[in-house]
């Protein structure tokens, strides 16, 4: 990765940048570094031996591609997908030491398990019903951000008082300058050639909810991706994605960020990526893309599924059906949260995202029915 400084420099330059560094911080800086320098040998070594294989390595395939908005269904969607043995995608363990998995992951990963289950980002990980085996599939951009490249989204939840800035250059790609686009695209290629090269190039399954806004600039680089596209219930979304920001700023956060600031960023972030999806969506080509609504998906997975294999013109879907019958008899049944909506922020949502009611056809609630 070229236009890549060193992990700590990035670090750094970041955390001096949002004046982050102080003694409340700490232990959460403190462990940022510990992670750096500890896997700093494997990572020297993976490059070395790996880095010109995976930037000479030309997946048979363009990836397919899951998305929709945080917390409507992307990653249930992905564990489903995942079993199907003709995809590659990044796990848990990969996602988080995305600079030396290919080296590391045999003898790293059992050590990595005995993690006790009492850390506060474990905890609340379950309680939002979030697998945590290490070999389950997880997102890419978690990985930029593993990686410390400056081109990732969730620097926005570790600085959350800058969360829209981040959310403008490295999810909109608004703000960012043509240096800056470059770094994003050669990071995130990267990742997908080292994903397909781990897995003998297989085609490779990447999940990322802001791919919705990016389907563009995902056909420049990947001209025959495929889409699978997620959609819930705005109200449920809302909620459930206020449950996410509270995990990721109780563990990660080096700012403080009010309640009221977060359901802006939540209310405003939907709004654009929704409203860039549906404008971009129509360059989608014929057969690249396939929209599921949440509820139907989880009420009835192995049909959604077969539907979505036949948009997308993708064999192999009556070998992959006992593997995903096998997966869902094995877990728990999966349901939607269930929420008490406040009158306060439903006006707000229909406010703002009336137009998604309206796209996917989920009913409005009006004022009159909390009178």
């Amino acid at each position: 990765m070229n236009l890549k400084k060193h992990p700590v420099r990035n670090l750094t330059a970041m955390i001096k940048k949002h004046y982050a560094f102080s003694r409340r911080n700490f232990p959460r800086i403190f462990a940022l570094y510990s992670k750096i320098i500890l896997q700093e040998p494997f990572r020297i070594l993976e490059n070395v031996k790996y880095d010109d294989a995976i930037r000479n390595h030309i997946p048979a395939k363009d990836p397919v591609f899951i998305i929709g908005h945080w917390r409507s269904g992307t990653s249930f969607l992905q564990y489903l997908l995942s079993r199907d043995p003709q995809f590659g995608y990044l796990n848990k363990f990969q996602v988080i030491f995305p600079d030396l998995f290919l080296q590391s992951e045999s003898y790293l990963k059992p050590l990595i398990n005995r993690i006790p289950e009492t850390l506060n980002i474990i905890r609340d990980a379950r309680n939002m019903s979030v697998n945590l085996e290490l070999d389950s599939p997880s997102e890419i951009e978690i990985a930029l951000t593993c990686m410390i490249s400056p081109a990732s989204l969730h620097w926005g939840h570790i600085f959350p008082e800058n969360a829209w800035d981040y959310f403008n250059k490295y999810l909109f790609l608004d703000t960012a300058n043509a240096k800056e686009k470059e770094q994003w695209k050669q990071d995130y290629q990267y990742l997908i050639q080292k994903i397909s090269f781990k897995n003998n190039g297989k085609q490779v399954l990447v999940k990322s909810p802001g791919n919705s806004c990016r389907v563009v600039n995902i056909l420049e680089m990947y001209p025959g991706a495929r889409f699978i596209f997620i959609h819930r219930n705005p109200y449920d979304v809302f909620y459930s994605s206020k449950k996410l920001w509270n995990t990721l700023l109780d563990n990660l956060a080096l700012q403080n960020f009010s309640e009221r600031q977060m359901e802006l960023e939540i209310i405003r972030t939907y709004k654009k990526l929704m409203k860039r999806y549906l404008l971009q969506k129509q360059k989608i080509p014929a057969g690249q893309l396939a929209e599921v609504r949440f509820q139907d998906f989880i009420s009835d997975p192995v049909n959604e599924l077969h539907s979505v294999y036949e948009q997308l013109r993708l064999k192999g879907f009556t070998k992959a059906r006992s593997r995903i019958n096998h997966f869902l008899e094995n877990k728990e049944k999966a349901t939607s949260g269930s929420y008490e909506y406040e009158k306060r922020v439903i006006s707000v949502i229909n406010r703002n995202w009336e137009f998604a009611f309206k796209q996917w056809q989920y009913p409005l609630i009006t004022n009159k029915q909390y009178a």
